[in-house]
């Protein structure tokens, strides 16, 4: 399912997001089809997650239509809970960051991972 208007890239089949720490009233592995269940349920953590400027971490594998993964940890922030986007921004980051490691130009170029509005 290509996201937002995508229909030329690989969408995401599904994402399982599992929180490392934090609140024991949250269920800590959590498998969503959408960028905005996951935006949605990111969100939630972080209203009940630590202040005073610390994190918590959230783990998170996210499976395209074609079968390819990508997974890497996610920090959780209370301020969080106001932002949108929250797990393909923070992908896009780490593709910028690490792009002379690997191809992530080809990468974001062929899965729909949504960019910020």
């Amino acid at each position: 399912m290509a996201e937002f208007g995508s229909t030329d890239k690989i969408g995401v089949k599904g994402i399982l997001i599992t929180r490392k720490d934090g609140s024991t009233k949250s269920p800590y592995d959590v498998v969503l089809r959408t960028w905005e269940e996951t935006d949605a349920i990111l969100k939630l953590w972080a209203k009940t997650g630590s202040g005073n400027g610390s994190f918590e971490t959230c783990d998170f594998r996210v499976v395209f239509e074609d079968g390819n993964s990508y997974s890497g940890t996610y920090y959780l922030k209370q301020q969080d809970a106001f932002l949108a986007n929250l797990l393909s921004n923070h992908i896009r980051r780490v593709c910028e960051e690490t792009k002379t490691g690997w191809q992530s130009e080809v990468f974001l170029s062929k899965y729909a991972i949504p960019v910020a509005a």
